[in-house]
């Protein structure tokens, strides 16, 4: 997990050896609230992982040594590595808007929304569907079981297992992948039986868990829409990891606009919670005071008083007071090359940046010497 700062093509050129997913074709500027964070997601490549399952083989445009084309597996991703990717990215779905309903008796629908936040501080969102009707997956069951069943089952433990319950041969065949195998074809008289019964197995177990299949469908769909997942990977491209950058509230203390927003946000967040406190201010009214006083008030023996009044101090006077002269910081703001005077977030930038104080002309060098 790494933390960038600056814009897309920085990301890219950060993370060249990885599967970069980026929904985005556009260079954004990240403003000093906002910065890249990427999270890596690695693939295990083992059989037993869970993580791909293979889906086929391509041509890689490549022939051997005899002139024949050379063919490559193609892996697609599975459920748990898509879920993985999709906590990495921070798609969250929408409950009001995720949820799944019976039309019918045999048709079930099911609905997601999901949402993601772009390289631009922007959300993303997706919606997509995903249909299962009985009808059409047991129709789908009945065509494969019955080809099956005709031109022989190729898989070694669909083969072993059918050999032992139903009459047949072993014929020599291809699987689906394009390699020589053994093949065992169910015999005419065992082939309705076939066809039949596996269907029913079949049914049966999509009967229990229709409803979870198309929720884990629609879900999925939206993942890779909105992450932009190809349908297939070679081995070539799963050897490299998946990097997912988003855009986190990071603001950069250093920025002195950036700390006096927060400083203001805060006290605002503050009066808004308690809020502000008034003080308090008396009235007084001068004319029903007793304080009023007529010169008949000076002139009577009754008000005087022992203490004589002295008028021999001299008037208080405050010292004037020269403020110092601020102290000449030119010198601790210069490019460490070509002395040039540079100014305090110029500085800052470029210590964390280049590890030294560089003027504008001397960072567009890289930081090199």
């Amino acid at each position: 997990m790494k933390e960038v700062l600056g814009s897309l093509p920085e990301v890219i050129t950060a993370y060249k050896n990885y599967n970069l997913l980026v929904p985005t074709a556009t260079d954004v500027q990240l403003n000093p609230f906002y910065k890249f964070h990427v999270e890596e997601v690695p693939v295990d490549l083992g059989e037993n992982s869970g993580d791909i399952f293979k889906v086929g083989s391509v041509k890689t445009g490549k022939k051997d040594e005899r002139g024949k084309d050379i063919w490559e597996d193609v892996f697609s991703l599975s459920k748990p590595l898509l879920n993985k990717m999709a906590m990495a990215a921070g798609i969250q779905f929408n409950p009001k808007e995720t949820y799944g309903e019976r039309i019918d008796r045999v048709t079930y629908r099911a609905q997601a929304q999901g949402a993601m936040r772009k390289a631009d501080g922007t959300a993303r969102t997706e919606t997509d569907q995903k249909v299962i009707c009985l009808e059409d997956e047991e129709e789908k069951y009945r065509i494969e079981f019955a080809d099956k069943a005709v031109k022989g089952i190729t898989d070694e433990k669909q083969a072993q297992a059918a050999a032992e319950i139903f009459s047949g041969q072993w014929v020599e065949s291809k699987n689906k992948w394009g390699k020589k195998c053994q093949a065992f074809v169910v015999a005419k008289e065992d082939r309705d039986r076939y066809v039949e019964r596996s269907v029913m197995v079949n049914m049966a177990l999509l009967k229990k868990t229709w409803a979870e299949k198309a929720m884990t469908g629609a879900k999925l769909r939206v993942i890779r829409s909105l992450l932009g997942v190809k349908g297939t990977y070679t081995k070539a491209e799963l050897l490299k990891n998946f990097a997912i950058p988003t855009v986190i509230f990071s603001p950069d203390f250093s920025d002195p606009q950036v700390r006096q927003a927060m400083l203001t946000q805060g006290m605002n967040s503050v009066n808004n919670m308690f809020g502000t406190p008034q003080i308090a201010v008396k009235s007084v009214d001068f004319e029903s005071e007793s304080t009023v006083f007529t010169q008949d008030d000076l002139d009577n023996p009754a008000y005087a008083s022992d203490t004589e009044i002295e008028n021999d101090y001299p008037p208080m006077q405050e010292p004037d007071v020269v403020p110092e002269p601020e102290p000449d910081r030119s010198a601790d703001f210069q490019c460490s090359r070509c002395g040039e005077i540079i100014n305090e977030r110029v500085y800052e930038y470029s210590i964390n940046k280049f590890g030294e104080p560089l003027c504008i002309k001397c960072q567009r060098g890289g930081g090199r010497r």
